[in-house]
């Protein structure tokens, strides 16, 4: 509950591993794009909007930039860092923009999802809710192949028929 607390250990954080990745970014720049996601939230939570959009902005370029290098470790983190991006994105009003990150989300964790379904099944449900929920926000359709293919992946997850 201590809102103003945990926006200062945040804003702590991202100033300590700014510092260590600047002089050991291979080490550090994971720890450093995980605080500026937590931060994004922590601003949104106290109201800062436009700073949470700043924070989780460098979040994902940071995350796109560890995901070239090395996609198996670094993608599904990226896509959590879009979902957060479509969350900061829809609570300013940018409704298109929410729902190219959440799809772009969607899309980067479903190639993990479809390998190893039970450990992405979690991850996967909630940014399908958002996807469909910032589809409907924009007045746009999901686009049918991405929620048919995910449901297919639950229903033989659950060892439901995939016609069911």
């Amino acid at each position: 509950g201590d809102r103003e607390g945990a926006l200062a250990a945040g804003l702590k954080a991202v100033e300590t591993y700014r510092t260590l990745a600047a002089e050991r970014p291979q080490a550090f720049l994971p720890d450093l794009a995980m605080s500026l996601n937590n931060l994004s939230n922590h601003l949104s939570a106290t109201g800062d909007r436009e700073g949470a959009l700043a924070a989780i902005r460098e979040a994902v370029e940071t995350r796109r930039k560890l995901a070239a290098e090395r996609p198996q470790a670094f993608l599904p983190d990226l896509a959590g860092s879009l979902n957060n991006l479509s969350n900061h994105l829809s609570d300013t009003g940018d409704r298109e923009g929410a729902l190219a990150a959440i799809r772009e989300a969607v899309e980067t964790l479903l190639p993990f999802f479809r390998t190893h379904p039970a450990a992405f099944a979690d991850r996967m449900k909630a940014m399908m809710g958002n996807y469909l929920r910032r589809a409907e926000e924009a007045g746009a359709e999901p686009d049918a192949k991405l929620p048919g293919e995910i449901a297919a992946i639950f229903r033989k997850l659950r060892g439901t028929p995939p016609e069911a």
